[in-house]
């Protein structure tokens, strides 16, 4: 018989929005959530083998969820993707261990390299190094773009249906779980303009169809409000960045009403406007200050419209590191969110812009055990989750994954250890 992990006596945030819960007990089996409530209710199976954690003063909440990432990146000053593809896998691989140490339990790569992030999923599934959940998009689809010559290897060019029909179908052919296409131009590519049009009206339905048919689902790149209002019509599922929805208060209400999330990637434009950055090209500067603030009005704006926010950092776009993801709860705050709402994003939300809430994303009996142990309240204080002293221990899949480095006896039974779990701590932030 498996073993049961028992967490008692804590203060649990189950990911729902409803209020946080006292001195409750959670109990996992098989990797799942089988009991959550009161002490008293629950009773010992015969044989069954338990191992119980004492969680006076602690919180705990679901594992984070990242919508919006490109492991292949390493925040360098100038963006750029470039160099020899080995050592980039090599750093995709410790990109993910950052965000699993930093309690992200499950990441969305919406442009890889070369499509090498397969190659790490496999490694991370196969418990050779313990890693998050990922959602993969292989190759970004996107009209001839001068992107390509920034980003070696995303980039998958296709011009016209058929083309895209055809690029689609072998991101998919890769193992793709969704398709990402560029509705819009990039802020992070020089002579584009984030509000130019560059995919159309049919070419993006052609992607949604072709993914709709292996029930796959799109994500669109748009920053300009002709781009989101072409990738509400073509049906997809999220909207990246979504820098000038407030433009246009009827897409927002049709988004809210076809459940179209908003992933508003914020702390793009903070890290690089924010604070000493060398090497960050003046052209980049000037794109992001000049876009921020509409940045910040479109997500307060379809906060109050009802439309529904995930969280994405776009990790690792200039010094936007890997493991500094929590920030952008902090920048979702700075937007409107309450702390609740933004773990709500951070969690469910981000789970149903993954397609995967029916057994990811909160902390309710039958979802599988992703969750983090935390020292402080982060309803009190949201920097508690990016301040990694605070995260005692990250748990996927009902095994310890992360947890902070001990001097002596951790507490922690050898048997609730996965096969492969991060040895030497919790990184900090670069």
């Amino acid at each position: 018989m498996s073993l049961t992990l028992v967490l008692k006596q804590m203060t649990l945030i189950d990911g729902t929005g409803r209020p946080p819960q006292e001195q409750i007990m959670l109990v996992i089996r098989d990797r799942r959530i089988v009991y959550i409530g009161v002490e008293a209710g629950w009773k010992v199976l015969p044989d069954e083998v338990v191992s119980v954690l004492n969680l006076p003063g602690r919180y705990v909440l679901p594992g984070l969820i990242d919508c919006h990432v490109h492991l292949a990146c390493d925040g360098a000053p100038d963006s750029r993707l470039q160099g020899e593809i080995g050592w980039t896998t090599l750093l995709m691989l410790k990109h993910a261990q950052n965000s699993l140490a930093a309690g992200v339990t499950t990441i969305r790569d919406v442009g890889g390299r070369h499509q090498q992030e397969f190659i790490v999923r496999r490694a991370i599934e196969s418990d050779l190094w313990a890693g998050p959940r990922m959602q993969l998009a292989g190759k970004l689809l996107s009209i001839t773009s001068s992107g390509t010559e920034y980003y070696d290897g995303m980039y998958r060019e296709a011009d016209g249906v058929d083309e895209v029909r055809k690029a689609t179908r072998e991101q998919l052919k890769a193992g793709a779980d969704l398709i990402k296409v560029l509705a819009t131009g990039a802020v992070l590519v020089e002579g584009e303009a984030p509000g130019a049009i560059q995919f159309n009206l049919d070419e993006l339905r052609a992607a949604v169809e072709e993914a709709g048919n292996a029930g796959k689902a799109v994500a669109a790149h748009a920053h300009g409000i002709q781009g989101i209002r072409n990738a509400v019509t073509a049906g997809v599922r999220t909207i990246e960045h979504g820098t000038y929805l407030h433009q246009d208060e009827l897409v927002m209400g049709t988004m809210a009403e076809r459940n179209i999330f908003l992933v508003p990637t914020l702390k793009t434009g903070f890290d690089v406007l924010y604070g000493e950055r060398p090497g960050v090209p003046q052209w980049i500067k000037e794109k992001l200050r000049y876009i921020q603030e509409d940045a910040l009005r479109s997500v307060r704006r379809a906060l109050e419209i009802g439309v529904p926010i995930a969280m994405g950092t776009d990790a690792a776009t200039p010094y936007n590191f890997h493991g500094d993801n929590a920030m952008e709860l902090v920048w979702m705050a700075e937007a409107g969110l309450s702390p609740m709402q933004t773990i709500v994003a951070s969690t469910a939300n981000a789970a149903r812009a993954l397609g995967w809430d029916s057994w990811l994303g909160t902390l309710e009996v039958g979802k599988v055990a992703d969750l983090l142990v935390l020292s402080t309240n982060p309803l009190d204080n949201l920097r508690a989750l990016v301040d990694k002293q605070n995260i005692e221990l990250v748990i996927k899949d009902g095994q310890v994954v992360a947890r902070q480095p001990y001097t002596g006896d951790s507490g922690i039974p050898e048997s609730i250890m996965a096969g492969a779990w991060l040895c030497c701590g919790l990184p900090h932030s670069e």
